[in-house]
């Protein structure tokens, strides 16, 4: 068992029982006599629960890099933690367990599980997604609560229109607990978490921006200059996997944590934060456009070849276009055009055309190679982490990088 096995089942408790107290608080405070409030708060609870708190563990293990068994303490800088993270009347830095357990992991790892749940509410309404991890997406539920009860207008808007709202309860209620992590804190420290959370927060906004900007563009002509025309997709289809996805699924939790614990952001084991986390962000968010084609719905929650049906403009898809027929190209622009209308037995062929012509074996070698490039970060500063945070920081990319839904 590594010491990630050990960690998952912590976090998540104290994350699950920290995320019930908060959706328990919220719906306590309204006092509404039709009763219509609960529908929202229904929906909150289902759009946080489920997942696997990836990100609530990468920022407890951030969180937890300065204790007596994590960094060297040349690293740390002014406005440590307290209020069980950092007790500043005494010089010793705390347990690694006492903190991942502890009450400001809880408030991080529940503000960036409440943010991830608003992100997707948002995303799903964007993607006119059908369903989200196995059950109908937010805004589908609200529709389909409109029609059983006959109520005025049209399902669909409705849906849409309260869905939009969840999301916008959920990135406020994740405010106020990433406020209640700063506030555990050393004011520096406190203020420096705050600064970075809101940071990763507005840089989704933009990627999600790019990646529906993306969508809307014509495709090339199947038959002009395939390999340039690729190369220009692949260069945006990355910028969007970065910004959108990977910085803040994996760089951002991490360094968020970090900043709260009081690691100097000029140090060397912030950079190396840094280029692990949008490396293995990257190569994350790589492994789930894989699954977005060719994933099992039974695991994933979502329809084998969903990203093509949503028209997504994946680095996949452009090292497809790169490799694959004029005749493949084509039958690509018709499936992405035709979106969720698309036939199934083009879906089929389409996924066919990816595997064939050798795109998802070299997918498969970028996902390596950002891997690859993250570890290297780790392995070449060795005085910044100790064994226990390295192997901590390893176990979690193979996880994140390898997984199956």
């Amino acid at each position: 068992m590594t010491d990630v096995d050990a960690l998952l089942p912590l976090v998540r408790s104290a994350v699950d029982a920290r995320l019930e107290h908060v959706l328990g608080e919220l719906r306590a405070r309204w006092h509404d006599p039709s009763g219509a409030a609960d529908d929202l708060f229904d929906a909150a609870a289902t759009a946080v629960s489920g997942g696997k708190r990836m990100r609530a563990v990468l920022g407890a293990v951030g969180l937890a890099l300065l204790t007596q068994d994590g960094a060297a303490s040349g690293d740390r800088g002014r406005g440590g933690c307290r209020s069980g993270n950092r007790d500043e009347s005494r010089p010793e830095p705390p347990r690694r367990e006492d903190v991942l357990t502890g009450s400001t992991a809880a408030y991080l790892g529940a503000a960036l599980e409440l943010y991830q749940a608003s992100a997707l509410v948002h995303d799903d309404v964007i993607d006119a997604a059908d369903t989200r991890r196995g059950l109908p997406s937010a805004h589908r539920r609200f529709a389909a609560r409109h029609l059983e009860n006959g109520w005025r207008g049209a399902a669909e808007n409705y849906g849409v229109s309260a869905a939009i709202l969840l999301g916008d309860l959920l990135m406020s209620a994740a405010a106020s607990e990433m406020g209640a992590a700063a506030a555990a804190c050393g004011p520096c420290a406190g203020r420096a978490g705050r600064d970075a959370f809101d940071a990763m927060t507005t840089e989704v906004a933009v990627g999600q921006f790019l990646d529906v900007h993306h969508e809307v563009l014509p495709l090339p002509a199947p038959t002009a200059q395939p390999v340039q025309a690729g190369a220009a997709m692949h260069r945006a289809a990355l910028a969007v996997v970065r910004h959108k996805s990977a910085r803040y699924s994996v760089m951002y939790p991490l360094l968020v944590g970090a900043l709260l614990a009081g690691v100097d952001p000029h140090s060397e084991l912030f950079r190396v934060l840094e280029v692990f986390g949008e490396e293995i962000g990257i190569a994350f968010q790589l492994r789930d456009d894989v699954l977005g084609v060719f994933g099992d719905p039974s695991l994933t929650g979502k329809p084998a070849g969903d990203d093509l049906r949503e028209g997504k403009r994946t680095v996949l898809l452009a090292l497809t276009w790169q490799r694959c027929s004029d005749a493949d190209r084509a039958l690509l622009t018709r499936v992405l055009s035709r979106g969720h209308a698309a036939a199934d037995e083009d879906i089929a062929a389409a996924t066919e055309v990816i595997r064939d012509c050798g795109a998802l074996t070299a997918h498969e070698e970028e996902i390596a190679s950002h891997t690859a490039a993250g570890l290297g970060a780790l392995a070449a500063s060795p005085a910044t982490l100790n064994d226990v945070a390295r192997q901590s920081l390893t176990a979690l990319a193979e996880v994140l990088t390898s997984r199956r839904s």
